[in-house]
């Protein structure tokens, strides 16, 4: 399906979730339906409506389009390592909604995550350290709660649970723009995790 301004500008939020789980549903069976676009690169020529916009991290095991079976056209996809937030990716979330259109924001962060786990062992890599800095916050929070190492799946997935939802925290304090648009309910940001094992999405 080739999303046109008519289409996107009728769906709602909680629609467009919908739709990446039934796209989901059909990545995890191995039932995508979007694999062809010759069609669609004719039909995205002159512009483009995507209905949502997607922050995951850079693993090259997750591959944003395919996991929720959307086709070029769809999706904004912005990639990060651990799925961190900064200007540039705020300041293009605020064009996908303000003169995009977009609806829905999604920050999804991955099981297995290798920069969570780097953050979490103290990694320090020339210009990496400052994003695997903006995991920590996440680390402490659940450390505070429960203790855990990298060998503890139940404690690396709450840290990445965490790590997604204070991006979505950044984004509010960071964009009155976004801030204003979910306040009026033109918009949703919501946190997902996607198992790199199963290839299934849960929204959160």
């Amino acid at each position: 399906m080739t999303i046109s301004k008519q289409i996107q500008e009728i769906l709602t939020p909680d629609q467009v979730i919908e739709l990446l789980k039934v796209g989901n549903e059909r990545f995890v069976k191995d039932e995508l339906a979007n694999i062809k676009t010759k069609h669609v690169l004719e039909a995205t020529k002159s512009g483009q409506h995507p209905i949502a916009a997607v922050l995951a991290c850079m693993d090259s095991r997750v591959p944003v389009e395919r996991v929720f079976d959307k086709t070029i056209g769809e999706l904004f996809a912005f990639r990060t390592p651990g799925n961190v937030i900064n200007t540039d990716t705020i300041g293009g979330m605020e064009y996908a909604a303000k003169i995009s259109g977009t609806k829905l924001f999604v920050v999804m962060g991955h099981t297995r995550c290798g920069a969570v786990l780097a953050a979490v062992e103290g990694t320090e890599l020339g210009n990496l350290t400052s994003s695997l800095n903006k995991i920590k916050p996440a680390i402490e929070k659940v450390s505070r709660l429960q203790k855990g190492d990298i060998t503890d799946l139940e404690f690396m997935n709450n840290v990445i649970i965490n790590n997604a939802i204070n991006s979505i925290d950044q984004i509010r304090s960071q964009s009155e723009i976004l801030r204003i648009m979910e306040e009026e309910g033109d918009i949703k940001i919501v946190p997902a995790l996607y198992d790199i094992v199963t290839g299934k999405v849960d929204f959160l």
